[in-house]
């Protein structure tokens, strides 16, 4: 059921409703804050990466190692930084087998 403004009818009974999905939209990561720091880092360890390779090119290589582990460390810790959020997300939004529903059976592995 549809009307002829902007404004969709919703359901009344309970079909799925396929206009709003639970799913992760397009761009719904970007727009977390809580993944800002994460994507910082990793734009850092990325401009420290290319300092790096500059550096390396004009002759100095002990200034562009150090370089190259600091961009390391940045990649990794960003990228951890924005993997453990999504996992944390996962989990919180993710039922537990106790909050299932009552009609749902709950099999456990080798029963």
């Amino acid at each position: 059921m549809t009307v002829d403004g902007p404004y969709e009818i919703p359901p009344l009974d309970d079909a799925p409703d396929i206009a709003r999905t639970a799913e992760p939209q397009p761009g719904e990561t970007l727009a977390d804050t809580r993944n800002w720091a994460g994507f910082g880092l990793l734009f850092i360890g990325v401009l420290v990466a290319v300092a790096a390779a500059v550096v390396a090119m004009w002759g100095s290589d002990a200034l562009a190692l150090v370089l190259a582990v600091f961009a390391l460390v940045t990649l990794l810790a960003g990228a951890a930084l924005v993997v453990f959020e999504r996992l944390r997300r996962r989990a919180r939004t993710s039922p537990s087998p106790q909050e299932a529903p009552a009609w749902q059976s709950i099999v456990r592995p080798g029963e």
